[in-house]
């Protein structure tokens, strides 16, 4: 048993299993032909569109699974949707609870499968308690899990050889699960203003909670043809699973008291499917930018509306402000007001960047802007550390020690258009020390000074140099003061120096003997 329970690692494939509505599919839908029917034969639950069991009750709810024998159906199992949108290094036998399989029995009496005939049955009594060897495989899912687009559990028949057999999939929703419902997505834009025509870049809102749980699950959207399935991923970092198909987002603008928006495309919004590292579940995320649309008008505060079609079984909106239901399909949204004026120079990123001490005379960074008319000309303001020329580019003006330097200063366009821009650089290490030139020379059998002049003296060193005795005298950032005494046998010539600073640094140079 326990071998044909790894089987379940692409059990998830969900490739019979829809959350919409029947027919609510877009066009393009290839949905696998059923070749098992379910049925409640103990404890609470209803089948909803053939292939959604909700209600149903762990320790309670028993559920009949009723194949063709053609299916070769071997199992019936029961997993978490984590084994769906897992990394590749995801074991899927950690996903499923062992306890539930059941084994299929063929009946000659029997005419429920799809066949009508040759039938063959397995009943999977849903355990009281999920358990799993992966503490996160959770039935029903946590509310963190919701919040992340994960709706529910599944049920699936696999093959002696350990394959899933496709159209014998179903999705599990607990009764439990009516008492949660996934958080608010959110977002938010960079810029507030903007003249028509210019980019304003979104994101998810800081320190959110909720996310775009609507069409979550790649591996939904290939079963809806909405995209290719996904191989496993190596990691969830960058969006291990893509993002959501573009044909399920909108964008739309309110006008105060209008019911009829403006439209931006959505070519450019990214919404990140969800991802399993094994440890954590990797949310959907926003990123992206909208248009302004060219019709909006000057002077008016827009409400700007992103949509998601939502494909979970939970209640999306199918009214406005998102427009109606799609093939039966509602909404889910998250807004943000922006106001429209004319001739505004809106900055886009970066508005920050990160250099080492050590490579600081060399960064730059190249400004950029939107909604100008022609060529932008940036304008510094103050003094700072960094320089911005004319076309916008930050470069710095030498050498930079660790910390935060800032600049800013106005953008304008030989049209009038205005605007502002700011740029922040966070410099992390320390710059190396370095001596240009030494004055002073050791006397054999004599006190000599030597003055050590150089940059970035990070404190006080310790000095040596074969058969002579040092002594640190003084020290400060761009100057070192030392007395050498010097045996009368002190051989005359060149003789090398070494300074060890407390940090590690080491820094060695030439002096001379009379």
């Amino acid at each position: 048993m326990a071998v044909v329970a790894a089987a379940a690692s692409s059990l998830l494939v969900v490739a019979g299993v829809s959350a919409v509505p029947a027919g609510a599919a877009p066009a393009g839908r290839a949905t696998a032909a059923p070749v098992c029917s379910a049925a409640i034969s103990a404890g609470p639950g209803v089948i909803v569109n053939g292939t959604i069991i909700v209600g149903v009750v762990g320790g309670s709810t028993q559920v009949t699974l009723d194949c063709n024998q053609s299916s070769q159906a071997a199992l019936a199992v029961e997993a978490t949707l984590l084994a769906s949108l897992g990394a590749a290094n995801v074991v899927p036998t950690g996903e499923v609870d062992t306890s539930a399989l059941a084994q299929f029995t063929p009946s000659a009496t029997d005419t429920g499968c799809p066949a009508g005939s040759s039938c063959e049955t397995a009943t999977v009594a849903i355990p009281a308690t999920y358990s799993a060897s992966d503490p996160n495989a959770q039935c029903p899912p946590t509310q963190a899990q919701i919040n992340a687009g994960i709706f529910g559990c599944a049920i699936a028949a696999v093959t002696a050889q350990n394959t899933p057999v496709a159209g014998a999939e179903f999705l599990l929703q607990y009764a439990s699960q009516a008492l949660l419902t996934p958080a608010n997505p959110t977002v938010s834009a960079l810029q507030s203003t903007g003249a028509p025509g210019s980019t304003v870049n979104i994101s998810d809102a800081a320190g959110a909670s909720g996310y775009w749980w609507g069409d979550a699950i790649q591996l939904i959207q290939a079963n809806e043809g909405l995209a290719a399935p996904a191989t496993p991923p190596t990691s969830c970092a960058a969006g291990g699973y893509g993002n959501v198909p573009t044909a399920t987002l909108s964008v739309l603008w309110y006008a105060p008291a209008s019911t009829t928006p403006l439209l931006s495309s959505p070519s450019n919004v990214a919404i990140s499917n969800a991802c399993y590292t094994g440890k954590d579940l990797v949310p959907p995320a926003l990123s992206g930018t909208i248009t302004v649309p060219a019709t909006a008008a000057s002077g008016t505060t827009y409400e700007v509306y992103v949509c998601e079609l939502d494909f979970t079984p939970y209640a999306g909106s199918t009214t406005s402000p998102c427009g109606p239901a799609v093939n039966g399909l509602g909404w889910i949204s998250a807004s943000f007001p922006f106001t429209v004026k004319a001739g505004v120079i809106s900055q886009n990123l970066p508005m920050s960047g990160s250099t080492t001490a050590a490579s600081s005379s060399h960064f730059s960074a190249q400004l950029a802007t939107s909604g100008a008319s022609g060529a932008v000309t940036y304008t510094q303001s103050g003094s700072s550390k960094l320089n911005v020329s004319t076309t916008g580019l930050v470069t710095t003006k030498g050498p930079l020690n660790a910390g935060t330097y800032t600049v800013s200063g106005t953008t304008s366009d030989a049209a009038g258009d205005i605007g502002n821009f700011n740029f922040s650089l966070e410099v992390s290490g320390s710059l190396r020390p370095v001596v240009h030139r030494v004055t002073g020379t050791a006397v054999p059998g004599h006190l000599a000074v030597l003055t050590v002049l150089g940059a970035n003296f990070p404190g006080r060193p310790t000095a040596t140099t074969p058969g002579a005795r040092v002594t640190v005298v003084r020290v400060s950032k761009t100057r070192i003061v030392l007395r050498l005494v010097a045996p009368a046998r002190f051989a005359r010539g060149r003789h090398v120096m070494r300074l060890r600073f407390t940090g590690g640094e080491v820094v060695m140079f030439h002096f001379g003997t009379l």
